[in-house]
């Protein structure tokens, strides 16, 4: 998993999916990132390396949308 300092490179992303980071859904978000990350890098799709993910993921807008319908289901 990775740090809440990490949060920041997902900023755009939560806020497109509409999801307000709090204390009691903040491991649910994190394990959604990490699994969608994880599962991409695995198909060769983007990279394992978390600053090379976000810019991949915010570079393309097919992988953008699937993490923001991802994230959108924790609403």
């Amino acid at each position: 998993m990775f740090s809440m300092g990490c949060w920041k490179w997902f900023n755009g992303v939560l806020k497109e999916a509409g999801v307000q980071v709090t204390d009691q859904n903040k491991d649910a978000i994190e394990k959604v990132i990490h699994n969608y990350v994880s599962e991409q890098a695995s198909y060769g799709r983007c990279s394992a390396d978390w600053r090379k993910a976000r810019k991949e993921i915010n570079e393309s807008p097919e992988m953008k949308k699937e993490l923001i319908e991802k994230l959108k289901a924790l609403v």
